[in-house]
């Protein structure tokens, strides 16, 4: 009976094993699950690009955009186990969605294999020049003055946008008010415009305003000061110690991918991330290149999970 269930693993195990000594044989399949030319556009292609030399397959970039990331990243889940379709997603999938409770199609704990972590998208504080204010001092001094009278735009309930200004507002005593719009397709334009004030916003899509001056930059969210923006000091500088929020590009592949495959995956990512024009690439659009291990993204995603659920239950949010 042992010998029969030993050669029945061993049947069974064959196929992996064959798969991950010839892979690939074929082409790869990142899917995006947003619209071309964001910032996951820039990652995707920077990146599959170099890992097509590497891998001697092309890598194609799949956008499948709807239901805030849902229905690419369900796609992937559903897919083989065989390493020739991965997912490239943000921590709204891994992380914001799940401390909001929202019901997704998928288990993000269970349906994925973790490989790297990619890219922070880096944000930073923008105010219209009207509101007068040129750092965050300032910005708190003018907010307690004010209580709820400076209006501040996200992308929607939930989003990192929201969240880090109500962490923000939690952290230094003071009350601005949130104007909730469906994406920063829309919510840009009203700060450009002067229509609210006060909005954080990724660095990529929010360069071109602070060099025309229609924008002015209170801080960035980041850890460090970003090669995008030298001068402009970090928000946990200013006052706000520890204080650090961004959206985060890494790469999955579906449960049950062999660890062969995971592991050339990693090498290959982490090689392709630390290439000198890939990183200037990054960087000259605010984008932070990042390679870790398997690891590092699993517990990065449960960090994030957990600051973010503590804002969601301070706030009482409740996202259908």
């Amino acid at each position: 009976m042992k010998l029969l269930r030993l050669v029945l693993a061993a049947f069974l195990l064959a196929p992996l094993g064959a798969i991950a000594q010839s892979w690939p044989s074929k082409p790869v399949r990142i899917v995006v699950p947003y619209p071309a030319g964001g910032s996951g556009d820039i990652v995707a292609r920077a990146t599959g690009q170099k890992m097509s030399e590497g891998l001697g397959q092309q890598v194609i970039v799949d956008n499948r955009p709807g239901a805030n990331g849902n229905i690419g990243t369900e796609a992937v889940a559903r897919s083989a186990a065989d390493g020739y379709t991965l997912l490239l997603a943000t921590d709204i999938q891994f992380a914001i969605s799940p401390a909001l409770g929202v019901k997704l199609p998928y288990d993000p704990g269970k349906d994925f294999e973790p490989i790297s972590l990619v890219a922070f998208v880096e944000l930073v504080l923008a105010a219209h020049p009207s509101l007068g204010v040129n750092n965050m001092q300032e910005l708190v001094s003018l907010a307690r003055s004010r209580p709820g009278r400076i209006n501040y735009a996200s992308t929607g309930p939930g989003s990192t946008h929201h969240l880090s200004i109500e962490l923000l507002k939690s952290m230094g005593g003071f009350d601005v008010t949130h104007v909730p719009y469906k994406g920063a397709g829309q919510a840009l334009p009203d700060l450009v415009s002067g229509q609210v004030q006060l909005m954080q916003l990724g660095v990529p899509q929010t360069l071109p305003h602070l060099r025309a001056g229609r924008v002015k930059a209170l801080g960035v969210a980041a850890s460090k000061r970003l090669a995008a923006l030298p001068d402009v000091p970090t928000i946990a500088e200013q006052g706000f110690a520890g204080y650090e929020a961004n959206n985060s590009w890494a790469l999955y592949a579906p449960a049950g991918t062999p660890d062969e495959i995971i592991k050339k995956l990693h090498g290959e990512i982490v090689r392709v991330v630390a290439l000198p024009d890939v990183r200037e690439r990054f960087t000259a659009t605010g984008l932070d290149p990042v390679g870790s291990t398997p690891q590092e993204l699993k517990a990065r995603m449960k960090a994030d999970f957990e600051k973010w659920s503590r804002v969601v239950r301070q706030i009482g949010l409740r996202v259908e």
